[in-house]
């Protein structure tokens, strides 16, 4: 089955001093398997150092 994702895909910009990559983000179509996993990174990721302080403000945990 086909899942459609929105990924950010690398791109090559000519500018003033050369060239550079910028991502932008694209609509992707991906396979079942891949789509798993995707999902599956996503959820396991770990919180960075402005989402611990968002909970941590939330539940009042000093």
């Amino acid at each position: 089955m086909k899942h459609k994702v929105k990924a950010l895909v690398p791109v090559e910009k000519r500018g003033l001093f050369g060239t550079k990559t910028v991502y932008r983000e694209k609509t992707v179509e991906v396979d079942g398997a891949t789509y798993r996993k995707m999902k599956r990174a996503e959820r396991d990721k770990e919180f960075g150092i402005g989402e611990m302080m968002f909970y941590d403000a939330l539940w009042g945990d000093d």
